[in-house]
């Protein structure tokens, strides 16, 4: 059985995330983490969206509902660069396969930051990296 990570951070935008997590324990016999990396570097470096209570308690809600539905997740805090935690965390829990999401178009500053984190997992583990963006199942609107 494969172990899979998934990485969000404290901005909204990487809520769905959770959800994607909670919908591949449905579909694939694999060990899912959902690691939050709380990187003060990287945090609100530009989502502009803001939280409805803590994004602790937030991913905690939604991870609830997905358990209650039968998903089967771990779930991880860490408070440190992203660089330096989920390489640390890949080789402490053996995973096999890390999910992270794709930044926002027009971020440099954030896609610089994932480029530092896939670089890390790339040459310091034997880890799959798979970057996932987001897609609205309604297309873009006019």
């Amino acid at each position: 059985m494969k172990n899979v990570l998934i990485v969000v951070d404290k901005s909204e935008s990487s809520l769905w995330l959770a959800y994607y997590a909670m919908g591949l324990t449905r579909r694939m016999a694999v060990n899912v983490s959902i690691l939050l990396v709380a990187d003060d570097e990287f945090d609100g470096a530009g989502d502009t969206e803001e939280w409805i209570g803590s994004p602790e308690k937030r991913l905690e809600s939604i991870l609830a509902e997905g358990r209650f539905e039968g998903a089967r997740l771990d779930y991880y805090v860490v408070r440190g660069r992203m660089e330096e935690e989920i390489p640390k965390f890949i080789r402490e829990n053996n995973v096999t396969k890390l999910f992270i999401g794709a930044p926002p178009s027009g971020r440099q500053s954030l896609y610089s930051k994932l480029m530092k984190v896939i670089d890390a997992v790339n040459t310091t583990t034997r880890c799959e990296v798979e970057v996932v963006q987001k897609v609205s199942a309604h297309g873009k609107r006019k």
